[in-house]
């Protein structure tokens, strides 16, 4: 097969993935200043020499591959995918593989969470810009969730502000690599083992006798702490009260689903939310419920110029 229809045949079957058959690809990124390093790899700024466009690239860490057929089969890269395009989720612009190495060009945000909540002048953030935050957030757990996926790390951290001039901020959900498909596994906390793969059953209940007879430690009962939450909060909003409460049921299957927390006062209120929308449904109507609203938009009342839908 000659290089060119290699070349070809990778674009085609791959879509959002670029490749240079001469392997100057990533060459096209001058780097500008690492944005965070850990055991999934690097993280740095870096423009396009040729288009100017500011991207984040990560190069993943003890991984190699040999084919593109290896790359697309990397946990991260089919969650990317699967998830698809989404205004409340930092896109995949590139895929680019090089000396068998694989690289993620991603969008570059303007800050965390965490870095927005710290350079506040006020202690307390207002109830319109909690809601405006929250929202898009809520609607991109609720399209991942659609896309059979949830996100095993939602934090400060992984939560990114884009600065949209004076029309606000957009609010993006990132770091893919805590993205897991969703398994349907039984209640039993041992059970999680398998899932997650580590720690084993074997020393998981190891842990639990050493908890409980050498510590003397006792698991937390049940305690509705939201009242305290609130004490902390002067003139806090009473839906968001309410919302967080809903949030924080000790049942599970009392706690709302993404979809159904966007349905509640505390955003429709103030932002325009489809009727198409449905709550929580029977357990034997749930499947059928969520294809209806998988491919459902949400339309906001405000913050248009955020690419927020």
């Amino acid at each position: 097969m000659s290089i060119e229809r290699d070349h070809q045949q990778r674009i085609i079957g791959l879509g959002l993935c670029h490749y240079n058959s001469c392997g100057k690809a990533i060459q096209d990124y001058e780097p500008l200043e690492v944005l965070g390093e850990g055991s999934y790899g690097c993280v740095w700024k870096a423009i396009n020499k040729h288009s100017g466009d500011v991207v984040a690239i990560k190069k993943l860490k003890d991984f190699t591959c040999s084919s593109w057929k290896e790359c697309m089969n990397l946990r991260e890269v089919k969650a990317l995918r699967g998830v698809g395009d989404h205004p409340n989720i930092v896109k995949l612009k590139q895929l680019i593989m090089e000396d068998n190495v694989l690289y993620l060009v991603m969008e570059c945000m303007d800050m965390t969470l965490t870095q927005f909540m710290r350079n506040r002048v006020k202690k307390f953030a207002d109830s319109d810009e909690v809601r405006a935050v929250v929202i898009q957030l809520f609607q991109a757990l609720a399209h991942m969730h659609q896309s059979g996926y949830f996100h095993r790390d939602l934090k400060p951290d992984n939560i990114l502000p884009w600065i949209c001039g004076r029309w606000g901020l957009s609010w993006r959900v990132v770091h893919f690599n805590a993205f897991v498909s969703r398994v349907q596994f039984g209640g039993s906390m041992w059970k999680i083992c398998r899932v997650i793969g580590t720690p084993t059953e074997e020393t998981w209940e190891e842990g639990l006798y050493y908890a409980q007879e050498v510590l003397n430690f006792e698991f937390p009962k049940k305690y509705d702490g939201v009242d305290k939450l609130a004490e902390l909060v002067p003139n806090a909003d009473e839906d968001a009260i309410a919302l967080i409460r809903w949030l924080c049921s000790w049942d599970d299957l009392k706690r709302p689903t993404a979809m159904e927390a966007l349905r509640h006062p505390f955003f429709t209120s103030h932002y325009i939310i489809p009727k198409s929308i449905v709550t929580r449904a029977p357990k034997s109507s749930r499947a059928a419920s969520s294809a209806k609203t998988r491919n459902t938009k949400l339309y906001l009342s405000q913050f248009k110029k955020a690419r927020v839908v």
